[in-house]
């Protein structure tokens, strides 16, 4: 219920806080927080002085889930891959050993000796290069 605003000033000198309303059933002064019903004017401290207890949430409407978790939803996508792959349709590959083309047999001179001179010509020891002054 709404109070006066003598009413208002008169709590606040007494008690040293401004409140405008009270609770209609208990009679508590209500802060920022209040329970209200919509259409009606009154004003309550709590669910209780409402008149209703605890209610549970209401989950938002939509389509339910068709798996509980995600272990369920893996292992019925496994069996589904199984159940295709089992089926006369699918066409299953053997596996062959890869054919190498006789690319083992084949060397290349590079990799038989790695460390023997490209193009010897130009390994030639320092003093034997043209325009060195030492020679």
């Amino acid at each position: 219920m709404k109070l006066a605003k003598a009413q208002s000033y008169a709590l606040l000198a007494k008690h040293g806080c401004y409140i405008s309303e009270i609770c209609d059933k208990c009679g508590r002064g209500l802060g920022s927080v209040r329970f209200t019903r919509d259409g009606e004017f009154s004003a309550w401290c709590s669910r209780e002085c409402r008149g209703e207890f605890e209610r549970p949430a209401m989950l938002k409407s939509g389509r339910p889930r068709k798996y509980k978790n995600a272990a369920d939803r893996r292992a019925a996508k496994t069996k589904q891959q199984r159940n295709y792959r089992s089926g006369p349709r699918v066409e299953k590959t053997v596996c062959m050993a890869a054919e190498t083309k006789d690319l083992q047999a084949q060397e290349s001179p590079l990799s038989r000796y790695p460390l023997s001179p490209v193009l010897p010509s130009l390994e030639m020891p320092r003093s034997a290069k043209v325009g060195d002054a030492r020679a």
